[in-house]
Formats: C-alpha cells, structure tokens, sequence
C-alpha cells in the first residue's frame, strides 16, 4: 500500500483538541444524503462487495491495519447503509453499532443489518449530541471531509473510543488526478468535500496534538473512476463528455488486480488513517 512515513513519538506537553464553542458547521445539506447519494436506493442486504474496486480497497486497508477480535466493539460515525458494520460483524465476529443523523439513513442501516442477519444497533441522532459511549474500535468513512473544521471533527471521534482502543478514518482523494476530474465534471460536488481534509499533515497533527500511537497513514488503491460524480447534461458539453471518457477507460483499467496496488497521493482514491489511544 502506498504508506507515509511518520515522524517519531509526540512530545509530552500537548493536550487534545477540545471542542468548544459552537460546532464544526455541516456543508452538506442532510436532502443530499436522502436523494442523491449512493445508499438513497440501496437494495438489501447491502454488504461489501469485493468485486467492486472501491470497496476491495477499503475492505483490505481496513483488515489489514484495523482489524477486530471476537467479541469487540466496533462503532461507526455516518453509518448508512451499516455496510462496514456488517464486514466487521461477519468478518471479525464483532459487536457493532452506528450513529447516523440521516433518519433515512439510520432506518435504511437497521433494516440492512436485519436483512443479513447481523444484530446491531443504529442510533438515529446528531454526532456531536449524542452521549459517548467507549468502543474498542471506532470507524469513520466519508464523514469527516463534509465540515468545515475536520481537526475538531476527528478531535470528537477521541470521545467514543475506550483506553487503549483505536480510531480508523477514511476519507476520499479528491486532491489529485481525481480532484481535476472532478471539479471539471461537477464543481458543485467537489464544493461539499473540504479537501483539507485529504491533507496527510492533518491527521500526523492530530497524533501529535493528541498524544495518539499513528498505526498507519497511506493511500489506497489506484485511480477510482466510482468516487467521480458526473454531470446530468447533455452528453456533447465538455463537463460531460470529457470526464465520461476518462472516467470509461479508468473503469476498464481498475477492473484490473494491479491497479489496487498503484497507491499514490495523485492516483488513489482513498486516504486511511488509523490510531491507538493511549490506555
């Protein structure tokens, strides 16, 4: 996998980021997760699906650096469609649970895990205002790039996690050939992800800050034409037509092994980082 190094252990004297004040602002509107976005018509049971690039990526990125043990407890922030709540419950025989502010979206990831089997709990309610509760491994995909304060964001995942337990973020690579895609294809879409976000420097600051063990900071898979939203027009303007091209013949290429292991900040898809708190 395309890992970054990191510097040594933090210094002693520095203190976790609180959150204070008022919260970091949502730049997403919560209709854009019920209309638009992938899960709005998911049919079920929606699991990870290992031949769909994207998800073989994560899926190895998570159980190669974040994986469980029996019996442990596993939470995921953003949640729908529980997908990855039911990897870790089949896969690593876990306790899961979400926390999900889209009421669609809660509703949608309890009935999923009901569909396979999984027993789990969803908790339809707003991150910042629900009541923490320790876990030994906290997951949190897609999320924190729609903020406009990302560093306060991760600093309130620190809240769920039990002493010696392990925080896993992920967040999509819109600052390389798929950010010039993108912002050719639909400006619009790439204004509601905050590609400070997407910055390795932020999550080796947040460790530092927050006297956090870094496990593993690196990009995952190649070039991803799936994390692309493409324009509605008409098929002759050049925001569609151009991306479609290199979104086809991308698509065809990522249907290959090796493109999973082309990792690189100006290729990948995807940027992993995962933590140990200290116990």
């Amino acid at each position: 996998m395309g890992v970054i190094t990191t510097s040594a252990s933090p210094p002693e004297q520095v203190t976790r980021i609180a959150i204070v004040g008022a919260t970091p602002v949502n730049i997403v509107e919560k209709s854009f997760w019920e209309n638009d976005f992938y899960w709005a018509n998911a049919k079920l049971p929606c699991r990870v699906d290992m031949e769909f690039s994207f998800d073989r990526s994560l899926a190895r990125g998570l159980a190669g650096h974040a994986p469980a043990t029996a019996g442990e407890s596993v939470l995921e922030i953003g949640c729908a469609p529980a997908k990855w709540l039911i990897f870790y419950a089949e896969r690593f025989g876990a306790r899961v649970s979400g926390i999900e502010y889209s009421d669609k979206g809660a509703r949608l990831s309890r009935e999923n895990l009901a569909a396979a089997g999984v027993q789990g709990e969803v908790h339809a309610s707003d991150f910042f205002e629900v009541e923490p509760h320790p876990h030994d491994l906290v997951l949190s995909s897609g999320f924190i790039e729609h903020f406009d304060e990302p560093a306060r964001v991760l600093a309130r995942h620190l809240d769920f996690i039990a002493p010696g337990g392990r925080l896993a973020v992920g967040v999509p690579n819109f600052r390389g050939l798929n950010g010039l895609v993108q912002r050719l294809a639909r400006p619009d879409y790439l204004a509601i992800h905050n590609t400070a976000a997407m910055r390795p420097a932020l999550y080796r600051r947040f460790a530092q800050a927050n006297k956090l063990e870094l496990l593993h900071l690196g990009y995952l898979g190649g070039f991803d034409p799936s994390i692309i939203a493409l324009s509605r027009g008409s098929l002759l303007s050049p925001r569609r037509a151009i991306p479609g091209a290199i979104t086809l013949l991308e698509g065809r290429f990522r249907a290959l092994d090796v493109a999973d292991h082309l990792e690189h900040r100006w290729l990948s898809s995807y940027l992993l980082a995962v933590y140990r708190l200290a116990r």
